[in-house]
């Protein structure tokens, strides 16, 4: 399939780049965000709500990111999640090769940060654990100062089985903003929200490039190799496939508008007529910036005393994956400019050994020839009165074939279908004459090689939009043959979850070890109470 460009409006915008700065009105993308808790395995999910504001209105910016940044200013891990009416509830999944250490969350939009830096990212601190790639041990750790209590959090009892029930007792006539009870984290000092101008010390300038529709890819080429002429492919692909194309400006800047797609796993991008992109690369949609000389990560440390709940907390990151949340499934369109004439279904026919066989017994529409010992394809118009010149566009699962030789030998086994357009077509500013199209059983080339100088990208798409999470923290039915090992026992911040009057009544899990709850009021005031659960 084919996707079309990026509207006039987002086009202009993309050719103009703009100087970091400032504004000064208010007129600018605010994000926030909150998780359940600060402490992970390599491999979970961190649960986050999210949103980004302007004006006090829903943003215009229909995705939101969340990274994961390591002391040494590298991104280790990114989300692109959705917003709908500025509000995002989704995960950003942990590597499981992460070293054991504290790692600096942020969620941005793709413009806010260069908007206004202290209100465009919101970042804080957590740690993770790889029990294969330690941290520091030590004879003995340094306490971490735990926040301190409030006595307007009652809990019925403060060391509790597991099993049990435990009733809280909130303030009345509090408004409350936010409510989370999960595992303590006793090897981070949290210092809550970090303000951006603690954190650091500049934001390299970039285009203001909003997404108003979708993810936007953005690429470039080295200055010294930039040639406004030259066409770029990028074909993305994950359950369907979709090729967008873009010529680089005058700075080497390509922007590939994927709007109309929300989920894939890989891209390949390509240049015509398979030319060499050893000066071409995927830009990060993460703002590139540099840390202060007086912001400090906090070192992670650890002792042997520290084994028993190390391991307590590692049962709860295996078993996470199974609590309940449901994807939307619903199949989004992807707008396309690609109407094929004529599919043939090639199980329908006899299958024959190579793609240039299959043309000339029964697909009428296109011919081959042979040029100076190359195969060629040539489509022929729609009322058939002459074919064109030169080789049509060339697809295999949306991804371009400029090797018409290679594609005329191929065995067409693992292509379900072809489709043809039997007129010129027209893809941005270029004209092709004419589409053959194959697609594969699997979405997968159906064995058909990435050209020689395609560059093969794992690069997620959009995370799928969380439909119903209401049981994501609670324990499962007495059905269930899983354990009850939950790190997060509550968390108001999950859709269709809120307290209840002025009390929330939990069951106690079967990890041991302290938990922490957190209550968050609409005027800011914050409120932290610890319980203990012991056998």
């Amino acid at each position: 399939m084919l996707h079309r460009l990026i509207p006039v409006l987002i086009a202009i915008v993309c050719c103009t780049t703009l100087a970091f700065a400032q504004t000064n009105d208010s007129n600018f993308e605010t994000v926030g965000f909150s998780i359940p808790k600060t402490i992970y395995f390599g491999g979970e999910r961190i649960w986050i709500s999210s949103h980004a504001t302007q004006n006090d209105l829903p943003a215009e910016s229909k995705i939101i990111y969340a990274e994961l940044v390591d002391r040494y200013n590298e991104s280790v891990a990114i989300a692109k999640m959705p917003l709908e009416e500025g509000e995002g509830f989704n995960f950003l999944q942990l590597p499981t090769n992460l070293p054991s250490d504290n790692y600096l969350l942020r969620v941005f939009t793709r413009i806010s940060p260069y908007q206004n830096l202290e209100k465009g990212i919101a970042q804080r601190f957590i740690t993770v654990f790889n029990s294969r790639i330690p941290p520091t041990v030590v004879a003995e750790r340094k306490s971490i100062s735990s926040s301190q209590e409030s006595n307007k959090l009652v809990l019925s009892q403060d060391i509790n089985q597991p099993g049990t029930k435990l009733k809280i007792e909130l303030p009345k006539g509090a408004k409350i903003k936010e409510i989370s009870i999960a595992a303590e984290n006793p090897f981070l000092n949290d210092q809550g929200m970090l303000s951006s101008a603690n954190v650091y010390e500049s934001l390299e300038a970039h285009s203001l490039v909003p997404e108003l529709f979708g993810h936007i890819v953005e690429a470039k080429v080295e200055a010294e190799a930039v040639d406004t002429t030259r066409l770029y492919y990028l074909s993305l692909h994950g359950e369907k496939s979709a090729l967008f194309t873009d010529r680089p400006n005058t700075d080497g800047r390509m922007f590939f508008d994927a709007g109309g797609m929300k989920n894939w796993n890989f891209l390949i991008a390509q240049k015509d007529g398979n030319g060499s992109l050893l000066d071409f690369e995927i830009v990060s949609p993460a703002p590139s910036t540099l840390f202060k000389k007086s912001f400090v990560f906090p070192e992670l440390e650890i002792s042997p005393a520290d084994e028993f709940l190390l391991k307590e907390l590692l049962k709860g990151g295996q078993v996470e994956g199974y609590f309940v949340h449901e994807f939307d499934a619903t199949l989004f369109p992807v707008v396309t400019g690609f109407v094929e004439d004529r599919t043939y279904l090639l199980d329908d026919y006899t299958r024959f050994e190579t793609v240039e066989t299959v043309i000339k017994e029964y697909v009428p529409e296109v011919s081959v020839k042979t040029s100076k010992k190359m195969k060629e394809f040539r489509t022929l118009n729609e009322i058939r009165s002459y074919s064109f010149d030169t080789n049509p566009l060339m697809l295999v699962d949306a991804m371009p074939v400029f090797d018409s030789n290679q594609l005329a030998a191929f065995n067409p086994d693992g292509f379900e279908k072809l489709e043809v357009l039997t007129r010129t077509f027209y893809l941005n500013e270029e004209a092709f004459e004419g589409v053959m199209s194959f697609v594969s059983y699997k979405n997968d080339f159906g064995g058909f090689p990435i050209p020689s100088n395609g560059i093969y990208l794992d690069y997620q798409g959009i995370s799928p939009r969380i439909a119903a999470a209401s049981e994501l923290f609670t324990k499962r039915g007495q059905v269930s043959n899983v354990m009850d090992w939950r790190t997060v026992l509550y968390w108001s911040a999950v859709p269709e979850l809120a307290p209840a009057g002025n009390s929330i009544e939990i069951t106690v899990p079967e990890i041991i070890g302290k938990f922490k709850i957190t209550v968050e009021t609409e005027t800011g005031e914050s409120m932290n109470k610890t319980f203990e659960v012991r056998k």
